[in-house]
C-alpha cells in the first residue's frame, strides 16, 4: 500500500523552520509531531526552540522534555509559582547536568536561586533573568542572605552575560553589592534597589553598561543626600521607578548621564508630594542643562486618588509650549502621560497611559468621577465597595458598570473585594457576553460564594478564593458549580477529606494551592504517600509550603 503523501511534507526543511520560529514549542510539538515522519524528522532537527514553562500544564511540561532534546534549545523560561508548584526541582532532576546538555542556550530565565544550577560553563549564555518571589522576613535569615549574596556573586563573573534582569518583589531581599566581582560584559541591567544609596556600589561593578532600569523603593537614608555619582560613559538608556523618592535625587543622577538618548520616568502613585513631577518647567531646565543627545523621554505619573482636576490639567497644559510638542526637526520624541488615564479632556496631545485594568467604587454617588469616554479593552474588573463597616454591597444591575465600560465583550478576569458581589444572575450575564472571561477571584464565601452555588459555570476555568474557607456541606455542589476548573488557588478546608474530594471530582484541575486546618504532614514523603494511597493522581508533583498549606501541579 502506498504511503500518504502531504502537502506540507513536500516544503524544503528550510520552509518548515521558518514557519516554526512564529510558533511556540508546545504549538510545534502539538501540531506536528504525529502528522508526518518529515516532520518529526524537522522537529528534532530544529535547533532554535524558545521554551516557556510558566502557566502550561504538567503534561505538556512532560511531553516537551520528552521529545526536545537540551541542545535544540536556545530560549527557556522556568516558572515555580502556584500554577506550576515543583517544576524547579523536577526540571532539574531531569536533567542534572544542565550546564554541560544546554549548549545552545542563550537566554535564561529562573525563578528563585533555590535549585539555581552552575551557569559558568555554559559559553553561549547572554541574557539571564532572575524573578525573586516576596518572601515573609521571618523566612530569611542571615545565612540566606549570605547563600542568596554568593550565587549573585557567581552571576556577575558571568563571561558571556550581556544582560542581567533581577525582578525582586521582596523589600527584605538585599544584597551586598560593595563584594561584586566586576562585570566588564555586562551592558543591560535591571533591578529593584532599596534606595539610591546602592546607586554608586552598582555603577562601579558595570563600567561598560548601556542600559539602566531600576526602581527605588524608598529615599536615601542621608537626609542631605549629596552624593556624585560615576556614571560610565557608555550609558545611553537610562529607565527609573520611584516608588518614594525625592525629585533632587532624580536630578542628582540624571545630571551625570550627560550621553544619555533614551530617559524614561515613571513616578508610582505613593509619592507624598506627586505633583511636584509634573512641572513641565523643572524639566525643561534639567534636560536643557544636562541631557543634550536626549531623543526620547518619557515620563508618566500615577495618582493614588482622584486629584484636583482643574490643577492638573493647569499643569499638563503647560506641557502644550512648542518645546515638547513640535520636536520634529530635533528629532526628538517627548511623551507626558499620567494615571489614571479618565481624568483628561480628549483635546490633550499628551499620551494617555493605556490600561487593560479597571477598579471601580460601586455603588455610585455624586462623587464618583465618570470617564468623559467609557473605556475600551477591559481584561481585568475589579469592583468594589468602601464602607467603614462590614456591610457587603451587591450588584444586581450590569449597568453599574458598563457607565464605566464600553464594551464588556473582552473582559478575562473578574475580582470581587470582601465588600462587595455580584448576584448570580449577573455573573451568568458576564459570561454570556464575555467570552473570555475565565478567571474569578473571590474574597467572601458568604458574600460571594454561598450565593452563586444554585448555577453553573462552566465557562470558569481559574479561581482564587482568597483564602477563604469552603464548608463541608457544600464542597460537591461547589464541584459542580465549577465543574471546569482547572486552576483552583488559596483554598482553606478543614480536614484531608475535603482536599480528597476535590481532586476527586474536579476532573480537569491542573494545579490547586490547598490549607487544611485540622490535619498536617510531617514531610514532603508522608504528603506524597497519602496522595498516592487516597487519590487516583499518577502524575504530579508538589510543593509541602507548610505542614498544612501545599501546592499540587496535575497532569491529566
Amino acid at each position: 500500500m502506498p504511503c500518504v503523501q502531504f502537502l506540507l511534507d513536500q516544503f524544503p526543511v528550510e520552509l518548515i523552520f521558518n514557519v516554526f520560529t512564529y510558533l511556540t514549542a508546545n504549538e510545534i510539538i502539538h501540531s506536528f509531531y504525529n502528522f508526518s515522519r518529515y516532520l518529526r524528522q524537522c522537529i528534532r532537527s530544529y535547533e532554535q526552540y524558545k521554551i516557556n514553562f510558566k502557566s502550561v500544564g504538567k503534561y505538556e511540561f512532560d511531553q516537551l522534555c520528552k521529545v526536545l532534546r537540551p541542545d535544540q534549545i536556545m530560549a527557556l523560561t522556568l516558572s515555580d509559582d502556584e500554577e506550576t508548584p515543583g517544576q524547579m526541582a523536577l526540571f532539574f532532576t531531569r536533567f542534572p547536568t544542565f550546564e554541560q546538555s544546554f549548549t545552545r542556550l542563550e537566554y535564561l530565565r529562573i525563578r528563585n536561586f533555590e535549585e539555581f544550577p552552575d551557569l559558568s560553563q555554559m559559553e553561549r549564555l547572554h541574557t539571564l533573568t532572575i524573578d525573586i518571589i516576596r518572601r515573609p522576613s521571618y523566612s530569611f535569615q542571615y545565612v540566606q542572605i549570605q547563600q542568596y549574596d554568593s550565587k549573585f556573586a557567581k552571576i556577575f563573573c558571568l563571561r558571556t552575560l550581556h544582560t542581567l534582569i533581577i525582578n525582586k518583589e521582596s523589600s527584605n531581599i538585599g544584597f551586598t553589592f560593595k563584594t561584586l566581582p566586576i562585570a566588564e560584559n555586562l551592558q543591560e541591567f535591571k533591578m529593584d534597589l532599596r534606595s539610591i544609596d546602592n546607586l554608586p556600589f552598582i555603577l562601579k561593578r558595570i563600567p561598560n553598561i548601556q542600559k539602566l532600569t531600576i526602581s527605588l523603593n524608598i529615599s536615601s537614608y542621608d537626609n542631605d543626600f549629596t552624593t556624585k555619582f560615576d556614571i560610565p560613559p557608555s550609558l545611553t538608556h537610562l529607565t527609573i521607578k520611584v516608588s518614594y523618592g525625592h525629585r533632587h535625587e532624580i536630578k542628582q543622577i540624571i545630571e551625570s548621564c550627560s550621553m544619555l538618548i533614551y530617559l524614561n520616568i515613571h513616578i508610582d502613585r505613593n509619592q507624598v508630594d506627586i505633583l511636584q513631577w509634573i512641572d513641565s518647567d523643572w524639566w525643561q531646565s534639567v534636560i536643557d542643562e544636562f541631557l543634550p543627545q536626549l531623543k526620547i523621554f518619557h515620563l508618566r505619573v500615577d495618582f493614588n486618588t482622584s486629584p484636583n482636576l482643574p490643577g492638573i490639567t493647569a499643569r499638563l497644559e503647560k506641557f502644550q509650549t512648542p518645546y515638547w510638542t513640535n520636536n520634529a526637526q530635533r528629532h526628538r520624541s517627548f511623551t507626558i502621560g499620567v494615571m489614571p488615564f479618565d481624568m483628561l479632556s480628549n483635546d490633550f496631545k499628551q499620551e494617555i497611559i493605556s490600561n487593560k485594568s479597571i477598579s471601580i467604587n460601586l455603588p455610585y454617588n455624586e462623587l464618583s468621577i465618570l470617564p468623559q469616554n467609557r473605556i475600551s479593552n477591559i481584561e481585568i474588573l475589579e469592583l468594589e465597595h468602601a464602607t467603614s463597616t462590614n456591610e457587603c454591597y451587591t450588584m444586581s444591575d450590569l449597568f453599574e458598570v458598563e457607565r464605566y465600560i464600553n464594551n464588556l465583550s473582552t473582559l478575562v478576569h473578574l475580582k470581587l473585594d470582601v465588600t462587595c458581589t455580584v448576584t448570580p444572575s449577573i455573573l451568568s450575564q458576564l459570561v454570556n457576553i464575555a467570552p473570555h472571561l475565565t478567571r474569578l477571584t473571590i474574597s467572601s464565601f458568604d458574600n460571594h460564594l454561598h450565593p452563586m452555588m444554585n448555577f453553573e459555570y462552566p465557562q470558569i476555568r481559574w479561581l482564587d478564593m482568597k483564602c477563604e474557607y469552603l464548608p463541608r456541606k457544600v464542597r460537591e455542589k461547589f464541584c459542580s458549580s465549577f465543574s471546569s476548573l482547572e486552576h483552583l488557588l488559596n483554598c482553606y478546608v478543614y480536614n484531608e477529606e475535603d482536599f480528597e474530594v476535590l481532586i476527586e471530582n474536579l476532573k480537569h484541575l491542573q494545579n490547586i494551592t490547598v490549607h487544611i486546618h485540622s490535619y498536617y504532614f510531617d514531610s514532603s514523603d508522608e504528603f506524597d504517600q497519602w496522595l498516592k494511597k487516597h487519590t487516583d493522581l499518577k502524575n504530579f508533583t508538589f510543593k509541602l509550603i507548610n505542614e498544612r498549606q501545599m501546592q499540587l501541579w496535575i497532569a491529566h
